[in-house]
């Protein structure tokens, strides 16, 4: 019986709107851990987070199973509706 096994280490950048600082400095850990949280609900294991108030790094296995799209815009939706609901007139850049 033949077996697979994967191990896509996927490290991401993306940035705000305009490269605008969107991202107050003093949100910063609630919003990576959120990011976290948003990773564990979708099964997409986070190594990783943190960013500038202008973009974000992350670093998360990608399971097999899943597009490399579809996961960047689980984190990016996810996050967006978050701190826009926390008061903060949010957008990441498209793309």
């Amino acid at each position: 019986m033949s077996h697979s096994y994967t191990n896509n280490h996927v490290h991401v950048v993306y940035s705000t709107a305009n490269r605008e600082d969107l991202i107050p400095p003093e949100f910063e850990k609630r919003l990576y851990s959120f990011v976290a949280e948003i990773g564990r609900e979708h099964k997409i294991p986070l190594l990783a987070a943190g960013g500038m108030p202008n973009h974000s790094h992350l670093l998360f296995l990608l399971p097999p199973t899943m597009k490399l799209a579809d996961a960047v815009n689980k984190f990016k939706a996810n996050s967006s509706r978050f701190l826009n609901k926390e008061g903060i007139e949010f957008n990441w850049q498209k793309g």
